[in-house]
């Protein structure tokens, strides 16, 4: 059986020519998208967000944590809670929200739980409203991850 395949391709020289032809045509396109790929990665852009509640001698609080694991310094606009088409941003630490991360880099912001609670019910939500943790660069890009409900923010106790 192996003897008949290689007697008619030596009898059809063209099929072996066109086999191997897109053969090779198809180790060029992948070496190409592969190239493009490892260009690019110099120039990735990608930020973690993640948020939590802490416990403090002041009380209890929330945090939003954004980490820069892209391969390219990112400058934060805003770091805030959204919630529906809200922000809500610390207003004693808004200069502190406006940073630059190189490669690697952390920063956190801090939230009053009274002063959240006062922000969502001056808001009127509803219960089962989902809560955000959101981070804005300064090229337009938003991040968000979920953290919470309305309803589970506000039975929180100072």
């Amino acid at each position: 059986m192996v003897k008949e395949i290689i007697n008619w391709c030596n009898s059809n020289n063209g099929f072996a020519t066109i086999l191997l032809s897109a053969l090779t045509l198809l180790v060029s396109i992948i070496a190409i998208i592969v190239s493009i790929h490892a260009a690019r990665l110099p120039y990735k852009k990608k930020l973690i967000v993640s948020g939590g509640s802490f416990v403090s001698v002041g009380g209890i609080g929330l945090h939003i944590t954004a980490t820069n694991v892209g391969n390219r310094q990112i400058k934060i606009s805003n770091i805030g809670f959204r919630i529906k088409k809200h922000v809500y941003i610390n207003p004693h630490t808004i200069h502190e929200s406006q940073i630059i991360l190189g490669q690697g880099e952390v920063t956190s912001q801090y939230y009053d739980i009274n002063d959240f609670k006062k922000a969502i019910y001056d808001m009127q939500l509803d219960g089962s409203t989902k809560i955000y943790a959101y981070v804005k660069d300064t090229e337009g890009k938003e991040y968000k991850k979920y953290f919470s409900r309305v309803s589970h923010v506000a039975q929180f106790k100072q």
